[in-house]
């Protein structure tokens, strides 16, 4: 599977973020992981993350907040209880996007937004009246047809 450069940004990301981890917290991320990352993040980003600036505020991706949490539930996150509540937390995020992902694809939905445009497209084309003129000369041909005839 390609890995998206939107992917390889928020490696780059997560990469600074590791670094600026104390080094007993890097301990604790396997060293694959670490090396993954360094390996398939985005060359050409050279965000590097400060430690004067709260994180929220340094301007991270969704993708980059999603490897955090990810890596703080895995790794870093001690405490038994914390960890069920994260989980719980992930787990009801993730429904709420369910919901709203099948909300905005429901097929039935879907289905009766096409139904109203091919009513709205089936409208009767506006019939034109003959002129009067028009009348007449029909009249008379029909007249000289079966004449002919």
């Amino acid at each position: 599977m390609e890995i998206t450069k939107s992917t390889r940004i928020a490696y780059a990301e997560i990469d600074s973020f590791i670094e600026l981890l104390p080094r007993a917290e890097k301990e604790k991320i396997p060293s694959k992981l670490k090396q993954y990352f360094k390996d398939e993040k985005d060359k050409e980003t050279t965000k590097k993350l400060s430690m004067d600036i709260p994180i929220e505020k340094q301007n991270l991706q969704e993708e980059t907040w999603n490897l955090i949490a990810m890596i703080y539930l895995k790794y870093l996150c001690e405490d038994e209880e914390e960890k069920k509540e994260l989980e719980q937390i992930y787990d009801e995020n993730e429904k709420k996007y369910r919901e709203e992902m099948k909300e905005k694809y429901n097929p039935e939905k879907i289905f009766k937004e096409r139904e109203k445009q091919q009513v709205i497209q089936n409208l009767p084309i506006k019939v034109q009246k003959e002129s009067i003129i028009q009348k007449i000369i029909k009249f008379i041909n029909k007249l000289f047809h079966k004449k002919n005839t």
